[in-house]
């Protein structure tokens, strides 16, 4: 449904740049941008690590708790001197345990992510403005993910000259070769 509303929102930039010549538009893969961001590099910071101190430190006992009451509440179940009601009561206690349990991966998982997306907000920002730098510095009015085109030409593409910006070099990025030169000799020659 986002994509649905993206489209409909480029399709409504198409037809104004259409009528005004002034709309130019470029794409771009912040995500792309980030990642290669040298003060991320898995040399440097392990993403799968960010985020396990929160979980240990605060939902961790939680669970621990959870899993401890669970235990307790199981061996008051199985205790055949207990009336059929108290019984029942303890069953709605296991299965509310047993469903917080179940639901405990997701849980950290969400946990990590939450930690992870706050982790890299200030290197999203850092990528964000030198976009809007690169943009204005290259008369882009909008500046879209790459998600969003099917076909798009190159020349669109701010990914080089945003990592340029950043003075970032890509590990594959070769400087390009130098001509040498033969002393007395005139180029064209």
């Amino acid at each position: 449904m986002k994509k649905l509303y993206v489209l409909i929102a480029v399709a409504g930039l198409l037809l104004a740049g259409s009528s005004s010549a002034q709309t130019k538009i470029a794409y771009i893969r912040i995500d792309d941008i980030v990642g290669v961001m040298p003060e991320l590099s898995p040399q440097k910071i392990n993403m799968d690590t960010v985020g396990q101190q929160y979980v240990k430190d605060s939902i961790m006992p939680r669970l621990n708790y959870v899993q401890s009451e669970y235990q307790r509440k199981l061996t008051d179940y199985t205790d055949t001197t207990k009336p059929k009601s108290v019984k029942d009561q303890i069953l709605k206690e296991l299965q509310g345990y047993k469903d917080e349990l179940d639901g405990s991966d997701a849980l950290i998982q969400q946990a990590l992510q939450f930690k992870q997306q706050e982790f890299l907000k200030p290197y999203y920002a850092k990528a964000k403005k030198a976009i809007e730098q690169v943009a204005k510095e290259k008369g882009y009015t909008h500046v879209l993910s790459s998600d969003v085109f099917l076909v798009a030409p190159e020349a669109d593409d701010l990914s080089l000259a945003v990592l340029a910006k950043l003075n970032i070099k890509l590990p594959n990025q070769t400087q390009p070769p130098v001509k040498p030169t033969i002393p007395g000799k005139k180029e064209g020659n």
